[in-house]
């Protein structure tokens, strides 16, 4: 099926002033064409006619450009090596810092599983290496239905099948079919929305001032423009401590290596800003 984006941007602006520029075309274009089968239109054409006759259509095309899928440990490679090297290295940091405060942004949350995964991750660690140590996770969303859904913490069971048995007993209540979260994780995380691409603001304003020592954004960057994605990354440089990490996607790690970025661990995507440039301003 042929799609013509030109027109289409043109025809989401004039008839509902939308502005779809920043997102990236194939993502567009798969994103239409998975419309024009929900709305069982026949056609580019047929479906065009429907959106510019159709208020609500407009909204709901937008919607669908936010992704959120999201898993509990996600990806294997990435969890291992915050559990055997950058955790303990982040404790150790902060036994000798007067701050002892482990910071952390979750950008592009969605229903707060990569949330909820390092506050096991550190829960697990801090008690065995530094009780008294405090940490804070800050997840931010766009949409405020799923982060909704974060905050009560509640998921299936199949949404912990990346989880072991001994921290779904350890972490989690089962409640019915369900199971939440229990609330000695779920204080420690800030839910709020936030918008990645809002120039006037570098972090979220419940973090204050940001100095993460530690940036999620995974699978998100790949939905956008390169001026985009340079701006968000920009933006994680600014707010990230001195030698503090950025774990994005695997299909995102080229991105990140472009723009002031430098891997830590070969084909991990986990990141550092690269000290041979300076942070933008």
């Amino acid at each position: 099926m042929k799609i013509n984006l030109p027109q289409f941007k043109q025809l989401l602006k004039q008839s509902h002033c939308l502005d779809i520029s920043r997102y990236e075309e194939s993502f567009l274009g798969n994103s239409i064409k998975k419309r024009i089968q929900e709305t069982r239109c026949d056609s580019f054409e047929d479906y065009c006619d429907y959106l510019e006759h159709t208020h609500e259509e407009g909204k709901t095309f937008c919607q669908s450009l936010h992704v959120h899928y999201s898993e509990f440990f996600r990806d294997p490679l990435t969890f291992a090596l915050l559990e055997r090297l950058i955790i303990p290295e982040l404790i150790q940091k902060k036994t000798t810092n007067p701050q002892k405060e482990i910071r952390i942004w979750s950008a592009g949350c969605a229903a707060g599983q990569e949330a909820y995964s390092m506050a096991i991750l550190l829960e697990e660690m801090i008690t065995s290496i530094n009780p008294g140590l405090k940490y804070r996770i800050f997840a931010t969303d766009l949409d405020e239905n799923v982060l909704a859904v974060a905050r009560t913490g509640c998921y299936s069971a199949d949404a912990l099948k990346n989880v072991g048995l001994q921290r779904a007993e350890t972490w989690f209540t089962r409640q019915g079919e369900n199971y939440v979260v229990q609330p000695a994780i779920q204080q420690r995380i800030d839910f709020s929305i936030f918008d990645l691409l809002a120039e006037e603001r570098s972090c979220p304003p419940a973090s204050i001032y940001g100095e993460f020592d530690l940036v999620f954004c995974c699978n998100l960057l790949i939905y956008y423009q390169p001026p985009y994605r340079k701006l968000i990354l920009e933006k994680f440089a600014r707010c990230l401590a001195r030698d503090a990490y950025l774990v994005t996607g695997e299909a995102e790690r080229v991105i990140a290596l472009a723009h002031h970025y430098r891997e830590v661990y070969p084909s991990a995507a986990i990141l550092r800003v690269n000290p041979r440039k300076e942070k933008p301003v």
